[in-house]
């Protein structure tokens, strides 16, 4: 019976019965005495006791309970013994000055590369030929060719599959450029898929045992110390980038870092803000709808924030993280780490796209529901507020209800009254008025008013921005059954298009005042009836007012009037405003109408 003892080689522990420990124990001091006169003979010595463990893992994998005499003979026949190294010096000393002689780092690569088939190869990221992450340099080695081969080739595909994706959209007219690019954008990434991939999960060499393995060299004593050799040479004559290589990627991390810093500092602030305005909403600060809508994507907008400050976070922290290592501050990741927060980042990421498809499918019907309520309410409002053919709001019905107006046309305007630019400044008083800038519009209002005989003068106070509207005035007279017959008088006067500035009423004002001021038409000076409707209708203290309304320049309020309307018999005369008289086209723009006053201003004489 033999004592079984435990032993930690490489961190790893094994069961080895006591003479095969004393025989391997010999064996790993007397390779590490050897080696360790010799430059970079720790690194041997490191790399075959890793082997060793390696070998004494497949027999644990076997079903090995202990390392036996016999194993322990069987992996120093396989590695060979120190006298078989020893006298393969020469040999190693030739290879050696064979690497010395590469002009380049990429010789011996290419040169492994060359050697064939995949066939016992391993696939690692060179390490000691990378410019990036080390990838084409181990396509190189695993399947042949010159490294320069493989990334001039990796970088016209990429320039030709971006030019094809970033000219191609635009041939199409600018009408679709961007959806397309939108669509294609992802599309754009594909050639880095398989890079990246590979530089996230393929393992990277790190002891020349790794090395041999990419090359599909056996791994055995002679074959490390060969390439031990030959990766000193390399250094001594400064053949090794990484280096630079860290310089490099410490500076794009720092970089990629600050960028992320302010993302996600952006991001942060937008879920605040969200945060406190839902809160806002919430206290019924906003409508009742928006607070709905908030609600019902309140839970899975937050979550969406949640997941795009984690997959922001994951991002800055390995960034930064590869800053720090990339200055020898930290230890890089290892090939499990990365896969982690790969995963975490690619499940934080989705979540974050499903959480917004989520978001806008709530907000979409909740909005649906909000849409569906505002028609039910305005269809209900049109329905109480439905006067006649036409929808008034509560001021224009007001209006039209207490001084007798009578609504008989309107098309493509949603107000029949307004207030704020009235002659005197007052922005109180509401007035006949109708808008439309986009299309075309009909207006037309009318009252009535029984008279007995005598001299009439219809006049209004108007303004318009465009030609086309009227004032108008009819009379019908009533005969002894009470019946009326129609238009026995028919007159109208066009509104004047002088805009919202001056007006003859100002222009009057303004001369009986004194100011300096040539009249548009010189008419507006000498018409008396003109100049009597102005200083007897309007009263004095509302002069200045008039004047100075609309900082000086008036609101282009003028005076018409129908005069000497004569009426022989009882009668009806109806009066009015329209842009729809004797098939006038209709007008787009604006008009203002009020102060009607029908008045009889004289009496019919026998001799008449």
């Amino acid at each position: 019976m033999k004592k079984n003892i435990t032993i930690n080689l490489c961190g790893r522990l094994y069961q080895i019965d006591e003479d095969a420990y004393e025989l391997l124990s010999h064996y790993t001091e007397t390779l590490r005495n050897y080696f360790l006169k010799q430059e970079g003979g720790k690194e041997i010595a490191d790399d075959i006791e890793e082997r060793v463990a390696e070998l004494l893992d497949d027999l644990k994998a076997q079903g090995t309970e202990a390392i036996t005499i016999e194993h322990v003979q069987d992996i120093i026949h396989r590695i060979g013994q120190v006298e078989e190294i020893a006298g393969e010096e020469a040999t190693t000393s030739t290879d050696s000055s064979q690497a010395k002689d590469s002009t380049d780092g990429h010789a011996s690569s290419s040169k492994g590369g060359q050697e064939g088939a995949t066939v016992g190869k391993k696939f690692y990221r060179d390490s000691q030929n990378k410019m990036v992450a080390g990838v084409l340099a181990g396509c190189a080695q695993y399947f042949g060719g010159d490294v320069s081969v493989w990334r001039w080739g990796y970088a016209a595909v990429c320039l030709l599959w971006w030019v094809f994706n970033g000219v191609a959209p635009f041939s199409v007219g600018h009408i679709f450029a961007l959806p397309i690019m939108l669509f294609v954008a992802p599309i754009a990434l594909f050639p880095l898929v398989p890079y990246l991939l590979a530089a996230i999960f393929a393992p990277e060499t790190k002891t020349p045992e790794d090395v041999l393995k990419m090359k599909g060299k056996e791994v055995n004593a002679q074959n490390l110390v060969v390439e031990v050799q030959e990766h000193t040479a390399k250094k001594k004559e400064g053949g090794d980038g990484s280096q630079f290589w860290n310089i490099f990627v410490g500076v794009i991390s720092i970089g990629v870092s600050t960028f992320l810093t302010i993302g996600f500092i952006v991001a942060l602030c937008f879920f605040v803000a969200f945060v406190a305005a839902s809160e806002m909403m919430a206290d019924n600060w906003w409508n009742i709808d928006e607070v709905s809508v908030l609600n019902a994507i309140g839970v899975p907008v937050v979550i969406c924030g949640i997941l795009l400050l984690t997959s922001i976070g994951i991002l800055l922290y390995c960034s930064i993280h590869a800053a720090v290592s990339s200055f020898g501050k930290t230890p890089s990741m290892s090939t499990r780490q990365r896969i982690l927060w790969f995963l975490l980042w690619v499940a934080s990421l989705a979540g974050f796209v499903g959480s917004v498809v989520y978001a806008m499918g709530k907000y979409n019907k909740a909005n649906h529901l909000v849409s569906e309520k505002r028609w039910k309410e305005e269809q209900a409002w049109k329905q109480s507020h439905t006067h006649g053919r036409f929808v008034f709001n509560d001021d224009d019905w007001n209006f039209f209800q207490e001084n007798g107006w009578r609504l008989t046309d309107a098309t493509h305007i949603d107000r029949y009254t307004y207030s704020g630019e009235y002659m005197t400044g007052d922005e109180d008083v509401r007035y006949l008025d109708a808008c439309n800038w986009n299309e075309p519009f009909l207006y037309s209002a009318r009252k009535s008013e029984e008279v007995k005989p005598g001299i009439y003068r219809l006049s209004a106070a108007v303004r318009a921005s465009h030609a086309g509207m009227f004032v108008f005035l009819w009379g019908h007279i009533i005969d002894p059954e009470g019946n009326y017959v129609p238009n026995y008088v028919e007159e109208e006067r066009e509104i004047p298009s002088n805009g919202n500035e001056v007006g003859n009423i100002w222009e009057v004002l303004a001369l009986q005042r004194g100011d300096v001021f040539l009249p548009a038409d010189p008419k507006t000076a000498n018409d008396p009836v003109l100049k009597e409707l102005v200083l007897h209708r309007i009263p004095a203290e509302d002069h200045n007012a008039i004047l100075d309304a609309n900082d000086g320049d008036g609101y282009g309020w003028n005076y018409v009037y129908i005069d000497s309307v004569r009426v022989d018999q009882p009668s009806e005369i109806t009066y009015g405003v329209s842009n729809n008289l004797e098939n006038r086209v209709d007008v787009t723009g604006w008009f203002s109408a009020t102060d009607f006053k029908l008045e009889r201003i004289g009496e019919i004489s026998s001799k008449q």
